[in-house]
């Protein structure tokens, strides 16, 4: 075999190596979607006045991507509608929609990206991604565990975050007394129950 036909030879093998690999690495690789009707994204949130405020957003759209050879969550994106957040309380969640928190006319998606993601014993995950709101990205932790396997096509997760409402350009807050310090908690929980099925 001359040097030209070995080159070819070697370069077409190299080839057939790398595609193989790639569909081995993608056929094991499963995509899941979000349950939107099954799937909770809620947060926390102090309030001097009233109780601690709970609330969620109705819709959300998003994608995990599962290693089945690892057993274990590879990627996460999720994209949350601003206009659906729901507290049970229809004058707040105006409140909420408007230039003092949200600003849902501007920025009507929250968008949720992961970075890094390890897999701890028991199920349980570290997820590390960028989270945008209101036109300001951060990087934010996730922690949370798989709570059920069904058939394994599909899949339900919980995970929590706390996050600084302030780091995102939320900043709107009222004094509350004079020695009680202000109305609204900077600190929000976030608080997920997360229910995914193969696509």
């Amino acid at each position: 075999m001359n040097n030209s036909k070995y080159i070819i030879f070697n370069v077409v093998t190299l080839m057939s190596l790398i595609v193989e690999s790639h569909s081995v690495s993608y056929a094991r690789k499963t995509s899941f979607e979000v349950d939107q009707k099954e799937s909770k994204v809620g947060f926390m949130i102090k309030h001097k006045i009233t109780k601690d405020v709970y609330g969620g957003f109705r819709n959300i759209e998003g994608n995990v991507t599962f290693d089945k050879e690892q057993n274990s969550i590879v990627n996460v994106e999720a994209k949350i509608d601003v206009n659906s957040i729901d507290t049970g309380n229809s004058k707040r969640d105006r409140h909420l929609k408007s230039p003092d928190f949200f600003d849902a006319n501007n920025f009507p998606f929250i968008i949720f990206e992961s970075s890094d993601v390890k897999k701890l014993e028991n199920g349980k995950y570290i997820v590390t991604g960028l989270l945008t709101m209101r036109g300001i990205t951060k990087n934010i932790t996730l922690r949370g565990e798989r709570k059920k396997n069904i058939n394994n096509k599909k899949m339900v997760f919980s995970a929590e975050s706390l996050i600084d409402r302030q780091d995102f350009g939320i900043s709107w807050n009222r004094p509350f007394q004079k020695i009680a310090g202000m109305m609204v908690s900077n600190e929000v929980k976030i608080l997920l129950n997360i229910k995914v099925n193969e696509i």
